[in-house]
């Protein structure tokens, strides 16, 4: 897969793709109302989001931004052998997906700064990486900025969640604190002049999109505020994985009504290719245009 580049503004921005075969098979599992039927019917949905059968088509991948000389990664996708107990599809994997970090030309010593849209298995993976049978900071040269409300409710290791998500706060995050490299934030946190947080709670407490401006232009890296492009049409369909159903769907129909229609660009954080888009008003719901 050739993977994307974009540019809003100053702002470079690069896709870094997790492979996996299964990512879309997951999505669909965990937004239970998207049946194949439905998803026909949505005609825009193809080729790009869903196959000639109504299954979906996603991606796990991380955005790493260029802004004045200094490189930005956001979300760190599930990493390479980490056991996800409860998890077998995402247990236990051996990707390329460093290998295609590598191919942006830009060294993991070279990231300045690591963001974590919010805290869940498949978002933060990659924070750590197995040395000699010891987890150390696959980016050691790098602040990891963690958001307060993600990091409480993670930390108190709540029963009700699934033991992957836990297990990735175990091995991908409290590993970055001990190093001393990770920074808790407010969820509003300003980056530089082209990049901030915004506050898009739900799918978890502390969940936050990025905000890219610079030169008149802007963009917005989704998290998993919205998961697949579906949810344009069906803003109400819930991801079984969302913390606070009612919020998230709240933020959902929020966020989308602030970009229709505008010139902002959506990327979506696991959406398949062409991954980005505008927002724009249909006969029923929003529609996705990727060009």
């Amino acid at each position: 897969m050739n993977q994307l580049r974009w540019k809003i503004g100053n702002v470079e921005i690069f896709q870094i793709v997790e492979p996996l075969d299964n990512a879309g098979e997951v999505m669909q599992s965990c937004l239970q109302e998207a049946t194949p039927e439905i998803l026909r019917s949505i005609d825009w949905l193809y080729p790009h989001f869903i196959d000639e059968k109504g299954k979906m088509k996603a991606l796990v991948q991380s955005f790493l931004l260029k802004s004045n000389g200094t490189y930005i990664l956001v979300d760190t996708c599930n990493g390479n052998g980490k056991i996800r107990s409860d998890f077998p599809e995402w247990s236990n994997l051996h990707t390329s997906y460093m290998e295609n970090f590598l191919a942006t030309g830009v060294k993991p010593e070279e990231v300045s700064l690591v963001i974590s849209t919010h805290l869940h298995t498949d978002h933060v993976g990659w924070n750590t990486r197995y040395e000699n049978g010891s987890l150390v900071p696959t980016f050691p040269n790098a602040s990891y900025l963690f958001v307060d409300k993600d990091y409480e409710y993670w930390k108190s290791q709540p029963e009700k969640e699934m033991a992957a998500d836990k297990e990735a706060f175990v091995d991908s995050v409290l590993p970055i604190l001990d190093s001393g490299l990770g920074k808790i934030v407010n969820a509003d946190y300003k980056i530089d002049e082209h990049i901030s947080l915004l506050p898009t709670p739900g799918h978890t407490p502390g969940h936050v999109s990025i905000i890219i401006e610079s030169n008149g232009q802007k963009a917005l890296i989704s998290g998993d505020f919205i998961h697949h492009p579906s949810q344009f049409v069906y803003p109400e369909w819930e991801m079984t994985a969302n913390v606070l159903p009612e919020v998230a769907t709240e933020t959902r129909k929020k966020v989308l009504e602030e970009l229709a229609d505008t010139e902002t660009l959506l990327l979506g954080s696991h959406f398949a290719n062409p991954v980005a888009g505008k927002v724009v008003r249909g006969e029923k719901g929003f529609i996705f245009k990727t060009s």
